[in-house]
């Protein structure tokens, strides 16, 4: 910028000197400390001016002698700080487009227009997530940093084995400690390693700093509760029971969390609390699955059970169902093939069909067994395209 404005004011200077000769040849004379100088306008003006172009030469040179010989060649080299910004901008534009790799050689230019620590980062986003560095102690922290957040990435593919993301996570949050995002991904890590626990703990953290909204935690930990209860089980740990009332208040509608805790119940020898659990869910919701499960523990008392859904009105299909069901375990034959005509008739499904194919199978009427069996596949086929 400054060597642009003295070749500016050398220009101006020069041109006024050509339109008005008469100035540059008048005579001037300066005394100072004994000294005499007598010259005229226009050499001495020219004069001054090569002497300030010397100057800044002279201090650029020596300022680059002190920062070293590379320092010199670039101070001296053709082409200034503009050019050299162009060609960086160009060079990221094709390591953005792909066109070539990020290497010392291609950013050569970039050096004296960015700090050279930068050079180093720049690197390390060219670097694929698989093959960046280990992370060392001596590094730097900035590096350490964004190198992990690389390596760390969700949508990186291929991804480091689990055991070096976690290295990365655990050395970027000690380079920088409470990082939002290193924290964020932490539980990403504990479930691959089908550590439950740490994943329960990261998980809560999350949600009571809130760091993420509570519709995108509450799924995912109560999906943990769930494995960590399976976890427990093995470990016959009477905190199992506690995990899963906590995935299903997390989840109320989850059936699989539903099914979970009910047969931990029963396996308890709680069962009138399991059938609590499941008629209560049935009620509001159309389950197949869980009035399969319900009606493993009512059969053994089945005209009990059937009388009590028999009044019932405004029953779902999957209660329509468990009355069927019961009414066939009561050995109200003629009943149960009412309400299955009935249930057919208003709400086909692959569960009822194949459910009057097993009866027919009971009986042997093997030709019925197969055309209601053959239903249910068709109903299934049809929902699969649907």
């Amino acid at each position: 910028m400054r060597l642009a404005i003295i070749l500016i004011l050398t220009l101006a200077l020069a041109t006024v000197l050509a339109l008005f000769p008469g100035v540059a040849d008048q005579e001037m004379r300066i005394e100072a400390f004994g000294w005499l100088l007598e010259t005229k306008q226009g050499a001495f003006i020219v004069v001054g001016l090569l002497a300030l172009c010397a100057i800044w030469l002279i201090q650029r040179i020596l300022a680059a002698l002190l920062s070293g010989p590379g320092q010199l060649w670039r101070v001296l080299r053709t082409g200034g700080r503009k050019r050299r910004e162009l060609a960086l901008r160009e060079n990221i534009r094709k390591l953005i487009d792909m066109r070539q790799e990020l290497t010392a050689r291609n950013l050569k230019k970039a050096q004296g227009v960015i700090p050279d620590w930068s050079l180093s980062l720049l690197r390390i986003l060219a670097t694929p997530a698989a093959e960046q560095e280990p992370p060392s102690a001596d590094r730097d922290a900035l590096q350490t940093a964004l190198a992990a957040r690389v390596a760390t990435d969700p949508q990186a593919k291929p991804k480091p084995d689990t055991a070096t993301r976690k290295a990365h996570l655990d050395a970027w949050l000690k380079a920088s400690p409470g990082a939002p995002l290193a924290i964020a991904r932490l539980p990403d890590v504990a479930e691959e390693e089908a550590d439950w626990a740490v994943l329960v703990r990261f998980l809560e953290d999350a949600w009571k700093k809130g760091d993420r909204a509570a519709a995108s935690i509450k799924p995912r930990l109560a999906h943990a509760y769930l494995k960590l209860a399976s976890q427990q089980q093995r470990e016959n740990s009477e905190d199992a029971i506690a995990s899963l009332r906590k995935a299903h208040r997390l989840s109320s509608d989850s059936t699989e969390a539903l099914l979970a805790l009910g047969n931990a119940y029963i396996a308890k020898n709680d069962e009138r609390a399991a059938r609590s659990l499941w008629f209560t869910h049935l009620g509001k919701h159309d389950d197949a699955v869980i009035a399969q499960a319900l009606f493993g523990l009512l059969k053994h008392d089945a005209m009990r059970a059937y009388r009590k859904l028999e009044t019932e009105d405004g029953l779902n299909p999957a209660c329509l169902w468990l009355r069927v069901q019961l009414a066939h375990a009561a050995e109200l034959t003629g009943l149960a093939h009412d309400h299955m005509a009935s249930l057919l008739e208003k709400h086909p499904s692959t569960l009822a069909w194949s459910t009057l194919g097993d009866w027919h199978a009971e009986d042997n009427n093997w030709q019925e067994a197969c055309r209601c069996y053959r239903q249910a596949l068709e109903l299934d086929n049809s929902k699969m395209m649907g």
